[in-house]
């Protein structure tokens, strides 16, 4: 059986509306799949290094689930990264612990996809700030799988039925996409 875990990096899910609903639907779609919340287990960015990484190496596919902020992800995502994927255990001579294992990053970008071009306020294409999750995958051994994105997250009105109508359609598509990625 494909065990799936899901390392959540929003830094306030209880506040999140987009990633939030996207994770419910998924975990409805996928119930096996164990959902660690970062912010709920380290609030205080003290993370267990030693759990996080025997998390890690019982899961087959990983899926590194947050919002895009400030083109990349959100500090306390950053933080895991620095240190649970650390040398001697997911990279360098010894660190083969992740080597063929599934990634997925899943993440919402608050801006609309025309944003994301090179006449949108963005002027450059999403795919422009994928490499650096590529790289992560690459130098951890990890099987690149392809990412999961939903825009224009943040352009919720909740007086708008027809925006809030879209919006819950793309967390339905978002949550569709990710369980086939993973499944």
């Amino acid at each position: 059986m494909n065990k799936i875990l899901v390392i959540a990096g929003h830094p306030d899910y209880k506040s999140s509306v987009a990633n939030k609903a996207i994770l419910n639907e998924f975990h409805q779609l996928v119930p096996s799949a164990d959902i660690v919340y970062l912010d709920a287990e380290y609030p205080d960015f003290n993370i267990d290094v030693a759990r996080e990484q025997k998390r890690l190496v019982e899961a087959d596919t990983v899926v590194f689930e947050f919002p895009f902020w400030w083109y990349s992800a959100p500090s306390l995502m950053r933080r895991y990264f620095e240190l649970v994927l650390s040398h001697g255990f997911a990279y360098g001579s010894t660190g083969t612990a992740l080597h063929g294992k599934k990634v997925v990053f899943s993440f919402t970008a608050g801006a609309p996809e025309t944003a994301y071009s090179p006449e949108g306020y963005q002027h450059f294409m999403m795919q422009q700030f994928i490499p650096q999750f590529r790289a992560l995958s690459n130098l951890c051994g990890l099987e690149w799988q392809e990412p999961v994105i939903s825009f224009g997250m943040m352009l919720l009105d909740p007086d708008d039925k027809e925006a809030a109508e879209r919006f819950y359609a793309e967390v339905k598509s978002h949550a569709d996409r990710l369980a086939k990625a993973v499944i």
